[in-house]
């Protein structure tokens, strides 16, 4: 079946729903603009440990494996917590896997849930640096921007114009944790300034998760410490 004929709805059927989050409003809009053919950007906000990265590449998956994408593409801006450790040793891929540990835990906690295996999902997952999404053209994916609090508006702006025909964009951004010095010393981020410069258009839908999925002490020591 043609991808044309599956854009001729307005929102994907539901996909399976072996985890799901019931219990959160928030999580179920999520999925929803995630499913939503109108919707072509996504702007995901929320404290640590809320399913940013969890939901968006579950809900991307199941989609993927129904055939309506091609498949995930999943990037972060490699910013390194505290100091930084300087130069990597080895190729291109040696160097950006210590930054994709994220990706690789959501795997297996979703294995861990009763959902795919880690294996089934990473065959789905196109893993590559932002720097190399300048001058593609996306077409038939998902992708899917991690971190994207740390990312500035050249950045932001090369990664939204690379939409092309079936291509959907999702940006998690964690707003009280910026470890980019620059973007950090900003009343308002990049991500933010972006996020409300586009939210008058049809096409584009944000959401704020507010409830932890990690742990209680998670989100009790992330609050505390924004006051």
């Amino acid at each position: 079946m043609s991808k044309k004929k599956y854009y001729e709805k307005d929102t994907f059927g539901p996909v399976e729903n072996k985890i799901c989050f019931s219990d959160n409003p928030e999580q179920k809009e999520f999925n929803r603009l995630i499913r939503d053919n109108k919707t072509k950007v996504i702007f995901c906000t929320g404290n640590a440990g809320t399913g940013k990265t969890f939901s968006s590449i579950y809900t991307s998956y199941c989609l993927v494996r129904e055939k309506k994408y091609d498949k995930i593409i999943f990037s972060r801006n490699p910013v390194q917590l505290g100091e930084e450790m300087g130069f990597l040793p080895g190729g291109v891929d040696e160097k950006f896997n210590p930054f994709m540990a994220c990706l690789f835990d959501n795997l297996v906690n979703i294995e861990k849930l009763g959902g795919p295996a880690k294996t089934d999902v990473l065959s789905k997952i196109e893993i590559t640096p932002i720097a190399f999404l300048r001058g593609r053209s996306l077409e038939n994916c998902i992708l899917i921007i991690d971190e994207a609090q740390n990312l500035d508006l050249t950045a932001l702006k090369a990664i939204l114009t690379r939409i092309g025909e079936y291509c959907k964009v999702i940006l998690l951004g964690s707003l009280n944790q910026i470890d980019d010095r620059h973007q950090a010393k900003k009343e308002k981020c990049d991500f933010q300034r972006v996020q409300e410069c586009l939210e008058e258009f049809d096409f584009v839908g944000s959401v704020h998760l507010v409830k932890s999925k990690r742990s209680e002490i998670c989100a009790l020591i992330d609050d505390k410490l924004r006051e």
